[in-house]
């Protein structure tokens, strides 16, 4: 096959997931007018190149090719997420951020399993994850707002410490 022909194709498919976004390999071959297997192994090409990226979900078996950037589109392919992952992406996608620590443990390995929409962070050893379009910014935002209410409730621990130790010395006079 010439040179052009596959410059050809692979414009063909990079145009493709512009104007359409995240894809499946079939809508991809469909659109070039190849069957599967050469589909693939442009992909393969584009891959290797760093032109288009894949997700680590799957639709039956094929991944979701996309181009850098386009990672939100992602999210139309979440209905074929099933199970545990379906409910952490659920539980994930309500709260933007979860503590790994205060997770059931299914929760915690579907967790890990959904990597297209799950980013994990660390703050302070603590393993905090992230739905992957809330900004690591709002994290820093929840976190002196929770830093803030363990600040508080020690205060008021230690006022009701030294509201007993005042009752004790006036008992004893």
């Amino acid at each position: 096959m010439p040179t052009t022909d596959s410059s050809i194709i692979n414009e063909k498919i990079l145009r493709f997931l512009e104007i359409h976004g995240p894809s499946l390999p079939v809508h991809l071959a469909r659109e070039v007018g190849m069957d599967m297997i050469f589909t693939s192994a442009f992909l393969s090409e584009l891959l290797a190149h760093q032109k288009i990226k894949t997700s680590h979900m799957r639709v039956g078996t094929s991944p979701v090719y996309f181009l850098p950037g386009q990672e939100e589109g992602l999210e139309k392919f979440s209905e074929y997420i099933k199970g545990k992952e379906h409910e952490a992406l659920n539980l994930l996608k309500k709260n933007k951020f979860l503590i790994d620590s205060e997770q059931e443990p299914a929760i915690r390995v579907a967790l890990r399993a959904i990597k297209d929409f799950a980013k994990i962070l660390e703050k302070n050893e603590i393993l905090v994850w992230r739905y992957f379009t809330a900004k690591e910014e709002e994290s820093l935002s929840e976190e002196k707002k929770e830093v803030q209410k363990e600040i508080l409730e020690k205060e008021e621990i230690h006022k009701k410490e030294a509201g007993i130790i005042e009752k004790k010395k006036k008992s004893k006079q």
